[in-house]
């Protein structure tokens, strides 16, 4: 049996300071990992690619392995990890600042290279924000073989927009963010912006919207949908898109309904911004983020009767 998803990323040791200063140091993050927990929860056939720095502390691969997440796509490298300072002027605006090497970020991105062999019979690939570079050598040889989801980074955009827009033929799913879409196009019409990008190849096309919940575009059926959040305390937002990013692709490969992606990647998010990192979304049940996943389709069926 194929594997549902296989999550592509980076790991990083986050440091986060919120608006009133409340801070947390050494945080477990890394978009790999938010992607991969915020999909195992509609599914239990997901793994995730990500290359370890040689500082990465052990106790955070004891924290993976007690949890079942499998450590075979995690291989070393001979370099710090990447390390960052995240802070937050409010709950939607948040500045990242790489306290370790920059130059390291792309040998600290997967590879086609480093994807165990059995990890390519799967459903779908969610290649997540990573080194630009890394992107563009994943892309085009991970679409032959399986649906590939894009997941762009907000900071390689300035300058590199016309090279964001040429990975979109190899992506049958683009996850862009409002801000992304803006650095892309220099414009805030989501629904053009969706039509542009799927004119590019994808069949779907999803802009997170942070507060605002997320538009889905159906390429396909020219539709749209707009999908609400899980409302929810929000401590912290780090990972959220990821964990979004990763719960859509879970259902999207299990039940190839675009709403019920959406709605489940908004749960997914809901419970990645209910807590420091991401220690406390080890400890989310699948019974606890089904039961969010009814309350909030009965919203959304609701609001759309």
């Amino acid at each position: 049996m194929p594997f549902d998803l296989i999550c592509l990323g980076n790991l990083s040791i986050d440091d986060v300071v919120l608006p009133d200063q409340t801070a947390r140091q050494n945080c477990f993050g890394g978009d790999a990992i938010y992607g991969a927990l915020g999909a195992r929860w509609w599914s239990d056939s997901v793994r995730f690619v990500a290359p370890l720095g040689a500082d990465y502390p052990a106790e955070n691969l004891a924290i993976l392995n007690r949890s079942g997440l499998e450590t075979r796509g995690l291989p070393r490298r001979q370099i710090p990890g990447v390390h960052y300072r995240v802070t937050y002027a409010s709950s939607t605006q948040r500045t990242w600042v790489m306290l370790s090497d920059g130059a390291d970020f792309g040998a600290l991105s997967p590879t086609v290279a480093d994807i165990p062999a059995d990890y390519f019979d799967t459903r779908a690939f969610l290649v997540l924000a990573m080194d630009l570079a890394s992107q563009e050598a994943l892309l085009p040889a991970l679409h032959r073989r399986a649906l590939v989801a894009l997941d762009p980074q907000e900071e390689y955009i300035p300058g590199n927009e016309k090279r964001v827009m040429a990975m979109l033929k190899d992506a049958g799913i683009f996850l862009p963010s409002q801000e992304e879409v803006f650095l892309l196009l220099g414009h805030r019409d989501y629904e053009k912006a969706c039509r542009l990008f799927a004119g590019f190849g994808p069949r779907a096309v999803v802009v997170k919207m942070g507060q605002e919940g997320s538009l889905i575009f159906d390429a396909q059926a020219g539709r749209f949908y707009r999908i609400p959040i899980f409302e929810t305390t929000a401590l912290d937002t780090t990972g959220a898109g990821d964990a979004y990013s990763g719960g859509f692709m879970a259902m999207y490969v299990r039940s190839g309904d675009l709403v019920e992606a959406g709605l489940a990647g908004a749960v997914s998010a809901s419970f990645a911004v209910e807590g420091f990192g991401l220690d406390h979304m080890f400890d989310v049940s699948a019974s606890g983020a089904r039961q969010r996943l009814r309350d909030l389709k009965a919203r959304f069926q609701a609001g759309t009767s």
